[in-house]
């Protein structure tokens, strides 16, 4: 079991719509997992599944924003699984999650497709970056699994006309639409800059399963703006509806 006083921290997400028990050391849910699950377009009746779902902070945003849809999560650290089950118990919802790496198939899920997959893989690959000591973190930030994989999953547990969302560092982009191609069409990018006039250092990408339709690049959204009036660093309206209140992240 975990010790709530030693070992974790609530925090808030969602202007505190939702409550979320984190780690004190190690990976901690934050602005990625917010914008990744406010992308995802699915309607009440649909199932979605996220790939390394961490502590459940996209799984909750998700699950706030739209009822009545069937969600699943994969994570391959069992403490972390564990905490994103007490999260998603914790908000009152439901999901079925899964301790297992990508790479082994869950049998559970195996006669199971979905309208919606989405994810927010390790940034960096392995030998790339000096590595956390704390495993969590290790695991959330460095590659285990080349990303080709998780798209690859992905593809799997995909329906037809279904859609794949993820969230990386722009570097990674030509990976991503290398892995797509062949497999999902109208594949939309949507750069994302800290501060109007700086470069994009994020993407969010989504594709549809068996789609034919163009590529789509969008102008970046800026998440960040300095107010005015008191000189501080405030989001943009945009994102302040997102992360304050739970509005999706339109890609158009």
């Amino acid at each position: 079991m975990l010790d709530n006083k030693k070992d974790l921290t609530k925090n808030k997400f969602l202007g505190n719509k939702i409550e979320i028990l984190q780690f004190s050391h190690g990976y901690r849910g934050n602005i990625d997992s917010v914008l990744v699950a406010a992308s995802v377009a699915a309607k009440r009746g649909q199932r979605v599944l996220e790939l390394g779902c961490g502590n459940g902070v996209a799984l909750c945003c998700l699950l706030y924003r739209i009822s009545g849809i069937e969600v699943f999560g994969i994570e391959i650290d069992k403490k972390v699984a564990e905490l994103c089950r007490r999260n998603i118990a914790l908000n009152n919802f439901k999901a079925k999650i899964f301790n297992s790496d990508l790479a082994t198939n869950v049998k559970e899920l195996k006669p199971v497709s979905f309208d919606h997959v989405f994810m927010n893989p390790p940034y960096f690959k392995k030998n790339s970056v000096i590595q956390s000591p704390t495993p969590s973190s290790r695991l959330a930030k460095v590659e285990i699994l080349a990303l080709s994989q998780w798209i690859s999953v992905a593809k799997k547990r995909c329906k037809p006309k279904g859609t794949v969302t993820i969230i990386q560092r722009v570097e990674r982009l030509p990976e991503i639409i290398k892995y797509l191609n062949g497999h999902f069409g109208q594949i939309t990018v949507q750069p994302l800059s800290s501060f109007r006039g700086n470069s994009p250092k994020t993407v969010i990408v989504q594709a549809k399963k068996s789609s034919r339709a163009a590529f789509k690049l969008l102008a970046p959204k800026i998440v960040h703006k300095i107010d005015k009036d008191t000189g501080s660093v405030i989001y943009e309206n945009e994102f302040e509806e997102i992360l304050r209140s739970g509005y999706p992240l339109q890609l158009n």
